[in-house]
């Protein structure tokens, strides 16, 4: 099995994630905010429109509903949104930094998790959070990162924070492991959930949590029940990949190749499974030696966050020195040194190249011509560069003195004679 990123990325020129498919429809994050395309491929459009970071999108069980994750008002909050369009609303004001949607629960509650209420930002809780903005339900499997609901309850550990794919090969004590109750079927669990509560404690023959998978050294996330069988990301091989296996953690197979990028962001309508890796989104029909057929799927819109984006120049200002006139300043912006004159007449830039950062610009008359010296990591190491003020000449570049032999430089000044 093989999957090439770099021809088809080059065509999308959007970068997919957090996928979930319904019928014939695939709901992802692409451009901050949340998206729904026809599973076969063609062109996407917009469920949100807050142009703020998003995660999560599921698409509700009868195919009415988005819910997702959405900063649009600060922390992260569950939102949802009608499938046919219209406007979002906002489930939860939990104000916590770590709240995350992660799907739906089989009598149709959203299912979230956050960390409101809790001590340490490690100790997700699972909630069932109503439509009707009822007060949400906390679930009692204690801290979390992930449930499955399908054949048994498959709980994943609260984990350290991050994504396989960010912290790639982690083997530390936070990786993700998964529970499996094996003794209670998920409807039975779901009403042991409810009646915990409300106080009338669990149904009878629930069983306790076992660990599943307990010889596999990765990082386990993104548990699934695709029909029978338990699939979850683990990236004991090397790299991000999907398997599955049957519950009692037998016949244990992979399904996504390993010479490639992560995947990641698994989800399922309980067949088909969807998964992101490399900013595009790949479809397994099933688990039964189906190959991995990525998506093509067409962002249409002017694609905003493609083009420049001029940024706040008062947000990201360094310091200033004026020249001996007064009529005119260094100025660094955001790893820039610009020469802006005070009353009229245009702003040019002295330094601003890309990768590279220019700070503590300071002015100095010689010969009577205004110049500036700035310092530079052009060449990783800290060095100073001088410039007339007035710009360099066409082709020119300002001149560079002692790279590598001045350490970290925390403050420059220049003698009044500007020798």
């Amino acid at each position: 099995m093989t999957q090439s990123a770099s021809s088809s990325l080059s065509a999308s020129t959007a970068y997919l994630r957090f996928p979930h498919l319904h019928g014939e429809l695939v709901a992802f994050t692409a451009e901050d905010d949340v998206w729904l395309a026809p599973l076969d491929g063609g062109r996407a459009w917009r469920v949100s429109a807050d142009n703020v970071p998003v995660n999560h999108p599921r698409i509700s069980p009868d195919g009415t509903t988005v819910a997702w994750t959405s900063t649009r008002d600060g922390a992260p909050e569950a939102h949802i949104a009608p499938v046919a369009g219209g406007p979002a609303r906002r489930l939860t004001h939990w104000g916590s930094w770590r709240t995350q949607v992660r799907g739906w629960t089989p009598d149709g509650r959203v299912l979230a998790l956050s960390t409101q209420g809790q001590a340490s930002l490690r100790r997700s809780w699972a909630r069932a959070v109503p439509l009707d903005g009822g007060p949400a339900t906390t679930l009692p499997y204690g801290p979390v990162g992930d449930i499955a609901y399908g054949p048994h309850t498959v709980l994943l550990s609260a984990p350290m924070g991050r994504e396989a794919a960010w912290w790639k090969r982690y083997r530390g004590g936070t990786a993700g492991k998964l529970w499996i109750d094996r003794e209670a079927r998920a409807g039975e669990a779901g009403q042991a959930a409810e009646a915990a509560a409300a106080g009338t404690g669990g149904t009878e023959g629930t069983g306790e949590f076992v660990r599943l998978h307990e010889d596999l050294d990765g990082n386990l996330e993104y548990p699934l029940w695709v029909g029978e069988r338990i699939a979850f990301l683990s990236d004991h091989e090397g790299t991000g990949a999907l398997y599955s296996s049957l519950a009692d953690g037998s016949d244990l197979r992979r399904h996504t190749p390993l010479d490639g990028f992560y995947a990641r962001h698994a989800a399922t309508d309980g067949t088909r499974v969807v998964y992101s890796s490399a900013g595009e989104l790949w479809l397994l029909d099933d688990l039964d030696g189906a190959e991995p057929s990525r998506l093509d799927v067409r962002l249409g819109g002017p694609r905003v966050d493609l083009q420049p984006h001029p940024v706040n120049a008062s947000r990201w200002f360094g310091s200033a020195a004026p020249d001996h006139t007064a009529r005119g300043s260094a100025v660094a912006v955001r790893g820039a040194v610009h020469w802006v004159t005070h009353r009229a007449g245009p702003a040019r830039a002295l330094a601003a190249e890309p990768g590279v950062r220019a700070r503590l610009p300071r002015t100095f008359r010689a010969e009577g011509e205004e110049w500036v010296v700035w310092v530079t990591d052009a060449e990783d190491d800290d060095a100073l560069e001088f410039a007339p003020a007035t710009g360099l000449a066409p082709g020119a570049t300002p001149r560079r003195l002692a790279a590598g032999q001045l350490g970290r430089v925390l403050e420059l000044a220049m003698a009044p004679d500007g020798s």
